[in-house]
Parts: C-alpha cells; sequence; structure tokens
C-alpha cells in the first residue's frame, strides 16, 4: 500500500467511497506522483491508488468528445454556437490529445480483486452518472470523467489548454459524468493539506451564530 499520508496532499473529494487527492509535493515511494497530477485512492489503509498522470490530456480528451458532434456538416453553428470556436479549440487541444490509455492511467499494486471491485463500484448506481458498458470503454469514461472535472473544477491542472480557451464555460449547459463528490466547508477531513476547496453560500448572510461545535448543540 501506498504512503501518501507522509506528504503533503489536499483531498479534492470522493469517487464513491474512494477519496480523491491532489498531491501538494513530489511522491515517491510505492509509486510516483506530484502536484500535476491527481491520485484516485492511496492513503493508508485505502483503496490502492490510481495516478491520473497527465490531467491536461484527459482535459483535451473531454474536450475533443464534446467536438466530435459538432464536425459533422448537419450541425450548424446558427443552433450550435460552440462550432464558431471548433477549429480554435481543435488546434488548442491537438498536442495535448491522445486516447493512450497508458499515458493517462496507472494503476499502483491493484490485484485482480481490486479490478473487479472497482469495476462494479464503477457500474454502481451509488455514482450520479455510472458507468454504461455498451458506451464505451472504462478506460476511456474514465478519462473522460477526470477531464471533465478538471475543466471545470481545477483549470489550472491544464493551465496550457484553459488560458487559450476565451470564455469557455458559456458553452456548457449540461453535465456528461460528475461522479465526484466535494466534501462541504468546515466538515472535518483527514488530509493533512486539508479541503482543496473553499466555498462561499449564494445567499448573503450575516457571521453565523454557531462558533463552536458546543454552541451549535445547545440550539438543536
Amino acid at each position: 500500500m501506498s504512503h501518501i499520508d507522509s506528504f503533503r496532499h489536499e483531498i479534492v473529494g470522493m469517487f464513491g467511497s474512494i477519496p480523491i487527492y491532489h498531491p501538494l509535493e513530489k511522491i515517491k515511494g510505492d509509486f510516483v506522483c506530484d502536484s500535476s497530477q491527481l491520485l484516485l485512492g492511496g492513503g493508508s489503509g485505502e483503496h490502492p491508488a490510481l495516478i491520473i498522470k497527465r490531467p491536461i490530456a484527459a482535459v483535451a480528451c473531454f474536450l475533443d468528445n464534446v467536438l466530435e458532434p459538432l464536425r459533422s456538416d448537419d450541425i450548424k453553428a446558427k443552433s450550435h454556437p460552440l462550432k464558431h470556436c471548433l477549429e480554435d479549440w481543435e488546434y488548442v487541444i491537438d498536442k495535448h490529445l491522445t486516447w493512450d490509455y497508458v499515458v493517462h492511467l496507472e494503476f499502483s499494486e491493484w490485484s485482480i480483486q481490486t479490478y473487479h471491485d472497482f469495476y462494479q463500484l464503477c457500474l454502481s448506481t451509488v455514482l450520479p452518472n455510472p458507468y454504461l458498458e455498451q458506451e464505451q470503454s472504462i478506460e476511456e469514461w474514465l478519462i473522460l470523467g477526470f477531464g471533465e472535472f478538471i475543466f471545470f473544477a481545477m483549470p489550472e491542472l491544464a493551465a496550457k489548454i484553459m488560458d487559450q480557451l476565451n470564455r469557455p464555460y458559456q458553452h456548457f449547459h449540461h453535465m456528461h459524468y460528475n461522479n465526484i463528490l466535494l466534501i462541504p466547508k468546515n466538515m472535518p477531513v483527514y488530509a493533512n493539506g486539508g479541503n482543496a476547496f473553499t466555498f462561499v453560500n449564494k445567499r448573503k448572510s450575516k457571521k453565523s451564530r454557531y462558533t463552536s461545535f458546543k454552541h451549535l448543540k445547545e440550539h438543536l
């Protein structure tokens, strides 16, 4: 089992019952990764690690998948405005685009049982958008799912793409994967670097009077 607990890292969210981590320093040991990458599992006593080796390539694959239907002559820019950006976006993602799963994913110390159990998790409705076997390979599904998440939630991991796209989020109105659950603010986490995300409530309100767990209990 790996030893991410010995290194600085933050928790990104949960993929079903498995934590997603972002290393805050280079990790060298049972597996090797750094702050440019993401990690599924890998904590002490947890699920064996799956390293998302090239987040920028995952984003490139996600965007290539989004652009694919727009390449048809039957799709008109009038009803699909993103088509106006087709050539520009293709140029930006081209140098980072690869569908070679070995480039994207590294399975560290996975046993046959690990692969089986993970596959069952991906099929399970415990995920909001589970894997559908008839649509694509599970490796492609994982790459596209992480690519979507990084595109929307951690664009700094794909800055060489994101910095060249002008207001990209205006073109998106639906989610397709969205299987990583973020952890709310104030919720205790075990990662020694804390929560990767901070949150601001949309409703502006006065500072909460619940300044401690004791105070909270008194008002329940």
